[in-house]
């Protein structure tokens, strides 16, 4: 079995989420998120069942910002399917049909009640940079994965170059938010209020992912710098973006002739796209993590 602070090897599986089809790979969730991987035997089988429904239950999928669960066994697409649908698994279900993956990790039974090459019961956890940061497996496919174990190996996994990575990709939506909020507010101060409108939610969609980022990018961080820089950043997000909803609502009451209305929403507004556009520059990535 890998061990911790080894490389874990990469794959990519056919596999199923919800009722879709599609292909994934373990580099390409973790550009996003760290990895949680469930290896099990079988589908349909109890203790796999009570295995992949535990993790499911134990707020795993609340962290869906940070964490990517995966479930492994050798069963078909279709398997997987209908599985996920008997048991409301609402993460991918992969196939490794041929026990490839399960051997590079270390835990692939050779025989497992007249089936070959089958995953032991095992669970994996892999951060940003690849490396397994937890690891278990069991011969007794009867016993099931310490789930407080694998939330506190997900919780322990903090440090800063993770935390820059996210907050890079932050700074990038919260910029790109700003250039349609301005492009917005222009249209607001000279009445222009459809276009306003428009522009205003899409400023909205760019700070709802700067600030989903940024407040990853600051559960991960390890230094109090870069804590609060993060911390900084997800609140100017937040603030443009409530400003930016509330400016949106405004200008649709005055396009609708409503000026009580659009007052209202646009005193609401100005308390925060004050708060958003004083203060000090936000710091670039490079300034927090530079680049060896």
């Amino acid at each position: 079995m890998l061990s911790v602070g080894s490389e874990a090897p990469n794959f990519s599986l056919p596999g199923v989420e919800g009722d879709e089809f599609d292909e994934f790979s373990l580099a390409g969730a973790l550009r996003e998120d760290l990895v949680v991987i469930a290896f099990y035997p079988a589908d349909f089988s109890p203790t796999c069942t009570s295995e992949l429904c535990t993790l499911q239950d134990m707020d795993l999928l609340n962290l869906d910002a940070d964490v990517t669960l995966f479930g492994i066994s050798g069963d078909s697409m279709y398997s997987h399917r209908r599985f996920a649908e008997e048991y409301d698994i609402s993460y991918p279900l992969l196939a490794d049909s041929m026990g490839e993956v399960a051997a590079e990790y270390g835990v692939c039974m050779p025989d497992w009640r007249g089936h070959r090459n089958v995953p032991k019961r095992s669970v994996f956890v892999i951060d940003e940079r690849q490396r397994v940061r937890y690891a278990w497996s069991t011969d007794d496919q009867s016993v099931l994965p310490d789930v407080g174990a694998v939330r506190a190996a997900i919780d322990d996994v903090r440090d800063d170059r993770t935390a820059v990575q996210r907050y890079a990709r932050g700074h990038e939506h919260l910029g790109a938010g700003r250039g349609r909020f301005e492009t917005a507010w222009s249209e607001y101060e000279v009445g222009a209020w459809l276009g306003a409108v428009e522009h205003f939610d899409e400023a909205v969609a760019y700070f709802d992912a700067a600030s989903e980022s940024l407040r990853s990018a600051e559960r991960f961080a390890e230094s109090e710098r870069v804590e609060r820089a993060c911390q900084d950043a997800g609140d100017r997000a937040d603030d443009y973006r409530q400003a930016a909803r509330w400016y949106a609502r405004s200008a649709e009451h005055y396009a609708e002739g409503d000026a009580e209305l659009g007052d209202e929403y646009r005193s609401d507004a100005e308390g925060p796209h004050e708060a958003a556009s004083t203060g000090d520059e936000l710091p670039p990535p490079s300034s927090l993590f530079p680049e060896e």
